[in-house]
């Protein structure tokens, strides 16, 4: 059964008691209790159905309430509603309910956005005498039912990486002890780009001294996997982004491409009359006020193209600012700057991007749907036609954050006695490619700091030829 009536229409008298009705003090029964709620994603693309049992005594109708974070009416801890609060209300005799995938984007969780929706149940009793409610005491979760792949595309294989710095930081092994699990990742999945973040140009030994002569970070990827077989593989970029001596942050976002199936199209030396730094085919993204430069981060892009159509298409890498606070009004100031960040690397992209092209927006942008302070810079994306791979046709392990911090065994985060959602920081996003037909998170990979791989698909009616911090 579908939703089609308004709140005011259900519960009937609800209107009207609060226009001076008596209050509940008149020993309104209440409604008896649910002994079962659950929601699933579908039937169709965007939608999701919500079930429940109850015997329907003392019970005038029902309510769904959806949120973008966790919310209890009984539990002080958590705020009364979620980020993005909906209600939905359903006649007394129904026990299940479709909401259209308009409903479902209504309530912040549109196709294609990644997004899930938390949610609470309850049965409401409403009579001239008053009103009661009863509430299934725990918060649950779903996600949303993703559209199907477009049908004779090309398969674009995309992975992001964050790779951790090779500074030496207490509690942390050595670069050089990391560097071939990573390359050996990288090999297994055979993904054909992959946009990295945290490989730096300091010196691949974890040295805090600059030289410009030892091996850096992103150097030793590039030989290590060409040692491993996997030469193929090349970096847009190896060198600085800024002058030897200029304040910038680490200068960690790369793109790395299968040669064997990619061709740079871009044009990104390396140099700059001979020095060792070039500004080619980098996005300085925005600071706070009174921020130094030591904090400023690059975004890098590129242009590709496949060898085997001919169809080309963009790449972008970002890390984005790391900083947060556990005060919601003081976590928002920074969630901010993560946005304008975004809005500053889509808007050059869009100068860039002259011709139209697919874009395929990798990163660590250091935000996540539950976090205090919004999802801003993530929304900046979907509502720039941006589409997360999270909602991908099949999806694995979505459920475990793409943060591991080294270990090989993570739990599912719970919310109460249900399966809960992790920190999905790390996103590939898609912009003209059609939809996702495959996205995971890996939870057992000890030797990497975060990835997503994803599949993609490119239309083939294509106009072009073909962290953390």
């Amino acid at each position: 059964m579908r939703l089609r009536v308004l709140l005011a229409a259900v519960l009937g008298l609800a209107t009207t008691a609060a226009l001076g009705a008596p209050a509940a003090d008149a020993a309104v029964p209440t409604p008896s209790a649910f002994t079962a709620v659950t929601a699933t994603p579908g039937p169709r693309a965007g939608e999701i159905t919500f079930t429940w049992k109850q015997d329907g005594r003392n019970t005038t109708g029902f309510v769904i309430e959806t949120g973008l974070t966790t919310f209890s009416p009984v539990d002080s801890s958590q705020p009364l509603h979620g980020r993005g609060s909906k209600t939905f209300a359903v006649g007394r005799t129904s026990r299940s309910v479709t909401l259209t995938a308009s409903q479902v984007a209504s309530a912040g969780a549109a196709l294609g956005s990644g997004n899930h929706l938390f949610y609470r149940v309850k049965a409401v009793n409403v009579t001239r005498s008053g009103s009661t409610t009863r509430w299934w005491p725990y918060l649950q979760s779903v996600g949303v039912r993703p559209t199907t792949a477009t049908a004779g595309s090309t398969l674009v294989r995309v992975g992001t990486y964050n790779v951790h710095t090779a500074n030496t930081q207490p509690g942390v092994r050595a670069w050089s002890t990391r560097v071939g699990g990573i390359v050996d990742e990288i090999k297994r999945t055979n993904p054909g780009v992959v946009g990295l973040q945290e490989l730096g140009i300091t010196p691949a030994n974890g040295s805090s001294q600059g030289s410009l002569t030892a091996t850096t970070q992103a150097q030793s990827l590039v030989n290590t996997l060409a040692s491993r077989g996997v030469g193929k593989y090349r970096l847009v970029r190896t060198t600085r982004y800024v002058k030897p001596g200029t304040a910038s942050a680490i200068q960690g976002a790369r793109i790395l491409y299968d040669s064997s199936r990619y061709r740079l199209v871009t044009s990104c030396p390396e140099t700059t009359d001979g020095s060792p730094w070039s500004s080619a085919c980098i996005i300085p993204m925005p600071m706070r006020p009174g921020d130094s430069e030591w904090v400023r981060r690059h975004a890098a892009y590129a242009t590709l193209q496949d060898l085997r159509t001919g169809r080309q298409f963009m790449v972008v890498s970002a890390h984005l600012d790391q900083r947060h606070s556990t005060t919601a009004s003081t976590d928002r100031i920074y969630e901010q700057l993560r946005a304008d960040q975004v809005a500053t690397v889509m808007n050059r992209v869009n100068q860039l991007n002259t011709a139209g092209l697919p874009v395929v927006f990798t990163g660590d942008i250091n935000t996540y749907q539950s976090n205090v302070g919004g999802y801003l810079a993530h929304d900046a994306l979907v509502r720039g036609g941006y589409y997360d791979t999270s909602a991908a046709l099949t999806q694995v392990n979505l459920r475990y954050s793409t943060v591991n911090k080294f270990a090989c065994t993570v739990a599912v985060p719970m919310v109460g006695k249900f399966p809960g959602w992790g920190s999905r920081i790390d996103v590939v996003m898609v912009k003209g490619l059609g939809s996702a037909v495959a996205g995971r998170t890996p939870w057992c990979a000890p030797t990497v700091r975060a990835r997503r791989t994803t599949t993609s698909s490119s239309p083939t009616s294509a106009s072009e030829p073909p962290g953390h911090p």
